[in-house]
């Protein structure tokens, strides 16, 4: 019986000998990407979220570059143009790197495999991949943000923040889940912060409560509350400032913008200032008075990515009006 099928057993492996010759392997390993760029060309919609991103545009940006000298202040340059941030240790600060600068925060810059390859955090990546990737959970940790983010203490806000503003990660709220081409699942990546509107409306709650009645002087209780914030408000750069200004209207016309307050982290060397942030489910308040012959009164918050900004440039928030 064995000598039987032997012969037939001999033709088989010849056959399958036969077909792996003549059928390629479906993927061929290729260099793992020595620049962003490479990685275009199997990932352009993940490329096309970030070109739209502030970290595609964290080298290039000319507020940042004015306000860092052109980066002759070379603090500022490597975490606008960094090393890979898994080659250093949790947390540990980063360095810039000498070449792609204008990349910005490139996909490197977070996925770069200090063993060489890409970091992925899928648990299965596909080992066929021309970037050789490989498994690291540390890509997606708090840590891993924090070498550029805690620069000016936003991830120990993180840690102080209330649990059900916080989430899980900075990725909660920064990379939510998306659906790409086929119906594949991933994260984000155009990273929307303090640059989109939409956050920065679900970050704060601006109220006000009338305490007077029609005829009498008027009294109103301000309240701005960081009520959807896993940090303090604003927060990151010290050059971000949130204002809050009022008005009223008397015979049919409003009155000019009156400046009430200001949030913010000042400079290093404004020594006079205080901080001034908002804390994660925080509420600050204020009591104002306005004239009894008042029809109108309002209150807006301003954002001002440069708090020299004027009026104009700064980005409204929102907008409350009470009713007469």
């Amino acid at each position: 019986m064995k000598t039987r099928w032997l012969p037939l057993l001999l033709a088989s492996l010849g056959t399958l000998a036969l077909l792996r010759i003549a059928i390629p392997p479906m993927t061929v390993h290729e260099t793992p990407p020595i620049s962003s760029a490479d990685c275009r060309s199997c990932h352009p919609d993940v490329w096309e979220e970030w070109q739209s991103s502030h970290h595609a545009f964290a080298f290039k940006n000319p507020e940042v570059r004015r306000l860092s000298q052109n980066f002759l202040n070379e603090e500022c340059l490597a975490c606008h143009a960094p090393r890979g941030v898994l080659s250093f240790a949790p947390g540990e600060r980063v360095l810039a790197r000498e070449s792609d600068r204008g990349l910005g925060v490139d996909c490197l810059a977070c996925h770069a495999h200090p063993k060489g390859g890409v970091a992925t955090t899928n648990l299965r990546p596909d080992p066929r991949a021309a970037c050789a990737p490989r498994t690291e959970i540390r890509t997606a940790a708090v840590e891993t943000c924090g070498s550029c983010h805690n620069q000016h203490g936003t991830v120990d806000q993180w840690r102080e923040a209330p649990l059900e503003l916080k989430q899980e990660s900075c990725l909660s709220c920064h990379m939510a889940s998306t659906f790409r081409l086929h119906g594949r699942k991933g994260k984000n990546h155009t990273f929307p912060a303090a640059h989109s509107l939409e956050s920065l409306k679900s970050a704060v709650t601006l109220a006000l409560i009338r305490e007077t009645k029609l005829g009498q002087t008027g009294r109103v209780i301000v309240s701005l509350t960081n009520s959807g914030c896993g940090h303090h408000f604003p927060t990151d750069e010290r050059s971000r400032a949130a204002d809050l200004q009022w008005r009223v209207k008397t015979h049919q016309e409003w009155n000019a913008w009156q400046h009430l307050y200001r949030f913010r982290d000042p400079y290093r060397d404004e020594a006079d200032l205080e901080n001034t942030q908002l804390p994660a489910g925080d509420t600050w308040q204020e009591t104002l008075e306005f004239p009894a012959e008042a029809v109108g009164f309002e209150v807006r918050l301003l954002y001002r990515t440069n708090p020299f900004q004027s009026d104009e440039e700064a980005v409204e928030v929102v907008r409350q009006e009470l009713a007469f």
